[in-house]
């Protein structure tokens, strides 16, 4: 019977500020690799590319590097990021045993790890020859557990593997390679029927003042509110200086002034734009910071209370009926 595996998550989510999901991710390291019995530790990582390449690594900071380094390993194009991260387990399980010693699995993807024990798995394969390592090791009474850790929190050996994965998705492959499953045939699929659209929005990227707004206002994540006061004001607002609003008319550059683009806080003609309302409306001027560019204000009204706060006292801000 095969066993069982053992893993435990880093408790803590990516809705955390990522200073307490790192320091919750060392306490959590330390209080798992403690109840084992001289362990080594391994980091595991996939890399799934945009042009479709894909590979994994494996990385340990006290295990001597097996021949030719720490390389990680080319695998199929367009397979799932699930799939590279459990070759990367596949990997790091596989040179325990070939060592003979206990071990502490670092991995930062949570479908990976449930995988592990599931009763149907998507990728039934690569798991069944993790667990029969895994059932290996268990007959020689060696120790591994997987701990779930949060990507891109300044983990050390986290970045170490994660730069690995993406540099081996350059590597040549390795053999014909084991075929996709159904999963990987359809995100191939998918990934090839947007592909014009892909390069139509990188073509107009440089010259649209809608996506380069959106880029760099949402280099961190926001989320949306789910209960509370105007919570479908406070989210059509919120996306509105996620993306930057201009109204049709604006974007179309049309011809006269339709009748509904006045601001509706001032009054001031066609001027019912996010870049009104955040940098030039009297009204509410006195209420956000003076002086900085449109995606700053953006994010500080996303960041903060100050947008509940803005439109308990005006609606209306950002042009909401």
């Amino acid at each position: 019977m095969l066993p069982t595996p053992d893993v435990s998550f880093t408790p803590t989510s990516k809705s955390e500020l990522p200073s307490l999901q790192r320091q919750l991710a060392l306490e959590h390291i330390e209080t798992v690799t403690s109840s084992i019995t001289d362990p080594y530790c391994l980091y595991t990582d996939g890399s799934l590319q945009v042009d479709g390449a894909a590979g994994c690594a494996v990385f340990s900071p006290d295990m001597e590097s097996p021949p030719g380094g720490w390389v990680g390993r080319r695998l199929c194009n367009h397979s799932s990021s699930t799939l590279c991260e459990l070759y990367a387990i596949l990997d790091a399980v596989s040179l325990v045993c070939q060592r003979g010693v206990n071990a502490a699995i670092f991995c930062d993807s949570k479908p990976a790890l449930h995988s592990l024990s599931s009763v149907q798995p998507t990728h039934s394969t690569v798991i069944q020859q993790i667990l029969s390592f895994l059932s290996l090791l268990r007959h020689r009474n060696l120790t591994v557990k997987f701990l779930w850790v949060p990507s891109h929190v300044g983990l050390r050996h986290n970045g170490t593997v994660d730069r690995l994965a993406k540099e081996a998705c350059h590597l040549p492959p390795r053999g014909v390679g084991r075929p996709l499953s159904l999963t990987c045939y359809l995100s191939k699929v998918r990934s090839a029927a947007l592909l014009p659209v892909r390069r139509r929005r990188d073509a107009e990227r440089p010259f649209s003042i809608s996506i380069t707004h959106y880029e760099s206002v949402c280099r961190h994540k926001y989320s949306y509110r789910r209960r509370g006061l105007m919570v479908r004001r406070h989210n059509v607002v919120s996306a509105r200086l996620r993306l930057g609003y201009r109204p049709p008319w604006q974007v179309a550059r049309m011809q006269g002034e339709p009748p509904f683009t006045e601001c509706r806080l001032c009054r001031a003609p066609r001027a019912n734009t996010i870049e009104h309302y955040c940098l030039a409306c009297p009204t509410v001027r006195h209420l956000l910071p003076r002086g900085l560019p449109l995606d700053v204000v953006c994010r500080h009204l996303l960041n903060h209370q100050v947008l509940e706060e803005l439109l308990v006292c005006h609606p209306c801000f950002g042009g909401f009926k």
